[in-house]
């Protein structure tokens, strides 16, 4: 039952991520939700989680049009995250996450080359109430939270000169979550399962440099499928947007947008209390806002889950 319960956890973290990346100058890159789970959790169960995610962000992109880049840049994140679970009690759940955060951007014709910036990025904190679970006697499962990212990392990265806030570890700002989730079970064994799940960040807060990022809406929606005990599969697609940021209340160009996303994965049970997990993201379609913006080319991601 832990391995089965276990392979759920990953299937439901990797189909239905909720994370903040995407356009180049709209975000810190981080990660933050991919590595919570959406399911539920019994009283005194815990999990915990490490998740790494590579970001190529390359793509130039004018409204719904690729273009070509003149300009020989390169742009690419990677994140660290360790997140962990607990059953509080009936129904009840918390879940909280650290980040690690590394940007690296190079333009060829550029005076300035290669930078980079690493550190600690955003925290996050969710609180979930599950009024209905998927058992033997019931297919459906609905789950709702509330929570709170945390910018405990820094976002004054680059030295005298400070750099943008699209290459900063953490946004600088404190967020509000809200959260929901359901699941459907195809089957009394629930090894087939359609999953949803919603989220909306609210971004009212600035950083230091009067920066705030736009409010943003994901929403989820995908199959999964565990094959015995120890092999899983998800596929589902993605759809996140975003506001514009802002500076000083006033909009800034080329932020914001609409992407939806193709999410693949496949799970691994190596024991009955870890399980491997590889993600991936590649992109459908998107709108984004402005001129231009540079976004994510595509992204994969490894999991470990261990249940204590």
């Amino acid at each position: 039952m832990r391995r089965a319960i276990t392979l759920f956890l990953l299937l439901s973290s990797t189909l239905l991520s909720i994370q903040l990346d995407a356009a180049t100058c709209s975000c810190a890159g981080a990660p933050l939700l991919s590595a919570i789970d959406s399911s539920s959790t019994e009283p005194g169960d815990f999990y915990i989680n490490y998740t790494t995610e590579f970001h190529e962000i390359s793509d130039l992109v004018q409204g719904t049009k690729d273009i070509r880049d003149e300009s020989d840049r390169e742009r690419s994140s990677f994140s660290q995250v360790v997140s962990g679970t607990y059953g509080l009690a009936n129904r009840w759940s918390i879940s909280g996450l650290l980040s690690y955060v590394e940007h690296s951007r190079s333009v060829g014709t550029s005076f300035f080359g290669e930078q980079h910036t690493s550190g600690l990025g955003d925290a996050v904190i969710l609180l979930r109430y599950t009024p209905s679970y998927i058992t033997p006697f019931s297919r459906h499962e609905v789950s709702l939270g509330i929570g709170a990212r945390l910018p405990i990392g820094k976002d004054d990265a680059g030295g005298i000169i400070v750099q943008s806030e699209d290459m900063q570890p953490s946004v600088g700002a404190e967020g509000e979550i809200l959260w929901a989730s359901y699941s459907y079970a195809f089957n009394q064994a629930a090894t087939m399962q359609l999953n949803l799940s919603s989220n909306y960040t609210f971004n009212d807060e600035a950083n230091d440099r009067n920066y705030s990022f736009g409010d943003e809406f994901n929403f989820a929606l995908g199959f999964s499928q565990s094959i015995g005990t120890r092999f899983g599969y998800s596929a589902g697609l993605r759809y996140r947007t975003t506001n514009a940021d802002t500076r000083s209340d006033f909009d800034i160009p080329n932020t914001g947008g609409e992407w939806l996303d193709f999410v693949p994965a496949v799970q691994y049970g190596v024991t009955d209390n870890l399980t491997l997990g590889l993600s991936g993201r590649v992109p459908i379609a998107r709108d984004l806002e402005g001129a231009l913006q540079f976004t994510t080319s595509y992204s994969y991601a490894l999991s470990l889950t261990y249940a204590l």
